[in-house]
């Protein structure tokens, strides 16, 4: 008896000294990484703990500890310099939460490549079930990412694709699509107004840069669509395209430029966030609510335009919290065994206006808090 006492005593120390070195070696590895890791602000994943970041201990922040041993690791690794990369790692972390699996978010600046590769390379090596990643650049991610698919582990690129093959799932906007539904708001809009379809009208555009693939992707898409559905009346002025370069003041004095020289401007398309912002700027300075306003992406100035019922403007926005929630979604699923219908997902754009700014979906789509 004494014997079997002995050896139930040998056995439960051995138990506990196994679990302790694994928590200790847990703690080793996060607090010896050489990556940059970053935290999400409370106010969008209430309730969660969260360790504050600093110049000399890197953060993570990683789903609630849990005491169920099967459930799936899934590791995000993004950039964190921009709301676009803030929204997309919220749906993740949202969604993370709503299906009760263990998730990690990580993340660099948009320049840190060997960082991000290096944090790829811990996950595989922690035996992440899945990957979700924003690649920081197309080219240099491309191998490690390969690397990682090849290894087994399913991998879902968000937003940005890099040059591989190598990858389980793609969620992605698409440009050309996104201007197509910029022409569909555009119009929706104009035949809101007293303008009839017999009118003579023109609509005026300027643009970022004149080399952004996105850009001239959303243009296309808008001339395409405005092609085939808009009254014939209703011109685009395509031989006066002008370009800010980037410049807000210079895309302010386009716009007053344009309601100067046109007399039969009825509307104004901007598809990018610094050509809305000095669209939105022109209008309100020169209070012409008789011009619509279609733009992209969402600032202070524009939704102050968007909220003055005077005013006629719509912006359109990505998907980004749902890009992330759904990224996360088929990363859990294809953890679990399960496959991707279509390989490359378009997830769309959504039109903001006065009449659905505060839905709490759009508040939920804009700045990703619940």
């Amino acid at each position: 008896m004494k014997r079997l006492f002995k050896s139930l005593a040998i056995m439960l120390i051995a138990v506990f000294l196994t679990v302790c070195s694994g928590c200790i070696n847990t703690r080793l590895d996060m607090e010896n990484s050489a990556t940059t890791l970053e935290t999400l602000p409370t106010s969008e994943v209430p309730s969660t703990p969260q360790t504050q970041p600093s110049s000399e201990t890197p953060s993570v922040f990683v789903s609630p500890p849990t005491t169920e041993s099967v459930k799936s690791t899934i590791y995000c690794i993004s950039s964190t310099m921009g709301n676009y990369d803030m929204l997309v790692r919220a749906g993740v972390a949202k969604a993370g939460m709503d299906v009760d699996c263990n998730f990690i978010l990580q993340g660099v600046s948009r320049t840190d490549i060997e960082g991000q590769i290096q944090m790829l390379e811990n996950a595989v090596a922690a035996g992440a079930d899945a990957v979700i990643i924003t690649v920081v650049d197309r080219e240099a991610v491309a191998g490690a990412v390969s690397e990682a698919y090849r290894a087994g582990i399913p991998i879902v690129l968000a937003e940005i694709l890099a040059n591989t093959e190598d990858f389980s799932a793609y969620l992605m906007v698409d440009s050309f699509n996104a201007g197509s539904a910029a022409a569909a708001e555009m119009l929706i809009k104009l035949k809101n107004t007293d303008l009839l379809e017999d009118d003579y009208a023109e609509i005026a555009v300027q643009i970022g840069a004149s080399g952004s693939q996105t850009i001239l992707e959303r243009l296309e898409g808008f001339k395409a669509y405005w092609n085939e559905n808009a009254p014939p009346q209703w011109v685009v002025l395509w031989d006066d395209v002008r370009v800010n370069d980037g410049d807000i003041e210079k895309a302010t004095e386009i716009g007053h430029e344009f309601l100067a020289k046109y007399p039969n401007l009825k509307a104004l398309f901007a598809p990018n966030s610094g050509s809305t912002i000095g669209f939105a700027a022109a209008l309100k300075e020169s209070n012409r609510t008789d011009v619509t306003l279609i733009g992209f992406d969402f600032d202070k100035l524009t939704e102050e335009l968007i909220r003055n019922e005077e005013f006629n403007v719509s912006t359109l926005l990505r998907h980004e919290f749902e890009l992330g929630y759904e990224s996360m979604i088929i990363a859990l699923d294809l953890a679990n065994g399960g496959t991707v219908v279509e390989k490359i997902i378009d997830m769309g754009v959504f039109a903001v206006d006065i009449n659905n700014i505060d839905n709490p979906e759009m508040q939920l789509w804009i700045h990703g808090s619940w």
